[in-house]
């Protein structure tokens, strides 16, 4: 058996590759989040609200956040 015969038999029993692109593409569903305008999550309210309520509570308090920032 020769390579060239060894080639022909493989190639005769797998079908040829499909070269349409990925199954999935990732860039597109990249693209598309990039567009999308950030939105607010329900921790980030949480936050928020949260850090307000310190500042209400805690006016001095004020200064610590600032310095963080």
């Amino acid at each position: 058996m020769t390579d060239e015969h060894l080639r022909d038999l493989v190639r005769a029993a797998l079908p040829p590759p499909q070269v349409d692109g990925p199954a999935r593409d990732v860039w597109r569903r990249i693209e598309s989040r990039l567009e999308q305008r950030p939105q607010w999550s329900y921790v980030d309210l949480g936050l928020a609200a949260a850090a307000a309520t310190t500042l209400v509570v805690f006016p001095e308090w004020l200064w610590l956040l600032v310095y963080h920032l």
